[in-house]
């Protein structure tokens, strides 16, 4: 995999100092996993690379400055969520919501919608390991990113089954089709920042 959202962390790139990816990346993820209301100069000063990572659609804040969206995360209302023992977060899209469970070991369900019909599509994981998703498919977009929300997660969709996806995504579209498993294991790369802490993260929202 050689997305720029599945290769290292949502953060990774030569625009992204190293605080700032420790900092925004791991430390935004943990604030907004439990619901806290923090302003990005609380995580960094480095305000370069702040608005780089918005304007690389990695970063979302409201317009007081708070942080609403990093790492996958999002304090709004979404199609995508992570309901887990803690309470529900919400997710920019559905490869974060299968992503980040699977990267953490949690006993959690990811529920979205799929893309064609709208059903409401559930799928329950275990220590981290997702049930067999019975043909559900996940699109991972390919080719050039260069606004992260626009160009990955607005089409990184869960589908029913293998007809649902064919009826949304053509053929010549850059990108591949994964069932839960594959996408399990290219979240635990992905979140592998915010593994080494999960047990932390896990026991203080539990």
């Amino acid at each position: 995999m050689t997305d720029s959202c599945c290769d290292n962390n949502l953060l990774s790139g030569a625009e992204a100092s190293r605080s700032a990816r420790d900092h925004l990346g791991v430390r935004g993820f943990v604030a907004l996993w439990r619901g806290e209301r923090r302003t990005v100069t609380e995580l960094t000063t480095d305000l370069a690379t702040v608005q780089a990572l918005r304007d690389a659609g990695r970063l979302e804040l409201g317009d007081d400055g708070v942080l609403v969206g990093v790492h996958g995360l999002v304090a709004r209302p979404t199609s995508h969520r992570i309901e887990h023992s803690g309470g529900n977060v919400h997710t920019w899209c559905a490869f974060d919501a299968i992503g980040i469970p699977a990267a953490l070991g949690l006993d959690a369900t990811a529920v979205t919608a799929c893309a064609h019909c709208a059903a409401e599509v559930r799928v329950t994981f275990r220590d981290g390991e997702p049930g067999a998703g019975a043909g559900v498919r996940l699109w991972v977009p390919g080719g050039s990113l260069s606004h992260l929300v626009a160009d990955f997660c607005r089409h990184a969709n869960l589908y029913c089954n293998p007809e649902h996806l064919a009826a949304v995504v053509s053929s010549d579209q850059p990108g591949r089709s994964v069932d839960v498993g594959e996408a399990a294991s290219i979240g635990r790369h992905t979140w592998r920042d915010v593994a080494a802490i999960g047990h932390e993260l896990i026991e203080e929202t539990q």
